[in-house]
């Protein structure tokens, strides 16, 4: 079972993505902050990364640069999952590392479509 790191602050976004994975045989774990995020990144090793821009402590883009920098989880596809769609945000994203730009709201299928195509 393919394992995927959920870092979103909203109640409701965590919701919903926490059924639409679980239903498609993900195993989800879910943190509210940058910092939980890159602990938890470290002691979990999940197979993938939804994270959020704006998210407390450390916020997205300094969590997928933390991570992409270090040699035991650079290989870790990060979606970036932000409801920010300026070019300069997603440009930032993608110099970071991160694999892709997710704009918010996105249909839970295309999302699972998404993550099918890089795992």
């Amino acid at each position: 079972m393919n394992k995927i790191l959920v870092v979103e602050d909203s109640k409701n976004i965590i919701t919903v993505l926490k059924i639409c994975l679980s239903n498609a045989g993900y195993e989800v774990k879910v943190v509210s902050n940058g910092v939980d995020a890159v602990d938890l990144t470290f002691d979990w090793n999940p197979d993938l990364i939804l994270l959020d821009i704006k998210i407390p402590k450390m916020n997205g883009f300094l969590v997928c640069e933390t991570l992409k920098k270090d040699e035991s989880t650079s290989n870790i596809p990060i979606l970036m999952l932000s409801a920010i769609a300026e070019e300069e945000n997603i440009k930032k994203a993608y110099d970071l590392g991160a694999d892709d730009y997710i704009i918010k709201p996105i249909e839970p299928s295309k999302l699972l479509d998404k993550i099918k195509g890089y795992l």
